[in-house]
């Protein structure tokens, strides 16, 4: 049961294991925004994109960050869900206790364990797509978006936004970095800001048309 993992954890490996984990969660959660960023360049023309594209992958930053987003990925996803209900008793005792407690606090952390693995199903495809449609450039992106992938990436904006946002709110006040109240609001605006600016992004792709048509 949950308790009696609780209470025979070591504490000072535990502690490594959550400080792996709160350097893990953070490096993605930057990561989204700046990738978000990064594709928003197509909100000043399809040369603009190929132009940033190019230089990334002159200075290997894109191949670099793929690595480390992969590798991150992994270490996060087991970390975390080291601690996710997956027997079907403690599943139903954490959800008796958060319907019981009405405790904002637990019911963002079982939308973060959803988020979480879908985050980890979407963002391996969309990973899979961009590595075997590469090298990444305007036209190849707007392929993606245009031959069914608008949806794809839409939901991916939302939860990937949802869980980054969640993630941050939890480790700023589990650490006490940072009043409860205050951080909720400004990360809110944050997500809102970056998933309406990834939707935009996404808008321009579907609409693109390249000079010899998409591809």
């Amino acid at each position: 049961m949950l308790v009696q993992k609780t209470l025979t954890k070591n504490p000072r490996s535990e502690a490594w294991i959550e400080l792996l984990e709160l350097i893990t969660g953070l490096f993605l959660a930057l990561f989204v925004q700046m990738h978000i960023l990064a594709v928003s360049n197509i909100l000043f023309g399809a040369a603009a994109f190929d132009h940033k594209s190019a230089q990334m992958d002159e200075y290997y930053i894109s191949h670099v960050a793929i690595v480390l987003v992969c590798a991150a990925i992994i270490a996060h996803g087991i970390l975390a869900m080291r601690k996710a209900p997956w027997r079907i008793q403690e599943a139903q005792i954490v959800w008796r206790h958060a319907k019981l407690v009405q405790h904002d606090e637990t019911w963002y952390w079982l939308v973060q364990i959803v988020t979480g693995a879908a985050v980890l199903i979407l963002a391996t495809i969309h990973i899979a797509g961009v590595l075997t449609t590469w090298p990444i450039q305007a036209a190849r992106s707007a392929a993606r978006v245009q031959s069914g992938g608008f949806i794809f990436y839409l939901i991916l904006i939302g939860i990937a936004e949802i869980h980054a946002f969640l993630g941050v709110y939890r480790i700023f006040i589990k650490w006490g970095w940072w009043p409860r109240r205050p951080i909720f609001k400004y990360l809110v605006y944050t997500a809102i800001a970056f998933s309406t600016l990834g939707v935009f992004a996404l808008f321009v792709f579907l609409l693109f048309i390249s000079a010899g048509g998409a591809q």
